[in-house]
């Protein structure tokens, strides 16, 4: 890793949440958690604002695709990339969304990437 980034991680799975948040806080990244997508635009707009948002696709309340939409709508949020992930294989060929689980080599990367382009469009 060349630098430790900050992640919003979004996904109503206790379980997969925790995943995300061990390996990337041991990779060295700063790591917020939100159970949907509701909490994590409120999260956004009234916390501090991470340099990417790692979120599942299907959650109650509001998906990872209408998060997304809502970030890129708001102008103070919309240079924030939103990283949609899912378990559903099939979707992950069909849609933008990529299929998790990541590696934590993976996942590292991903969000280093991520975050420079976050960086650079700001």
């Amino acid at each position: 890793m060349s630098r430790a980034h900050s992640v919003l991680v979004v996904d109503d799975e206790a379980t997969v949440r925790d995943l995300y948040v061990d390996a990337l806080r041991e990779a060295g990244h700063v790591v917020e958690t939100a159970v949907n997508g509701e909490a994590a635009l409120e999260r956004l707009r009234h916390g501090r604002v991470p340099c990417v948002v790692l979120s599942d696709v299907r959650m109650p309340r509001m998906d990872g695709w209408d998060l997304a939409r809502e970030v890129a709508r708001d102008p103070g949020l919309s240079s924030i990339p939103v990283v949609v992930v899912t378990g559903d294989r099939i979707l992950s060929y069909t849609s933008p969304a990529r299929e998790k689980p990541y590696s934590p080599v993976e996942l590292d990367a991903m969000i280093d990437r991520a975050c420079r382009l976050h960086r650079a469009a700001t």
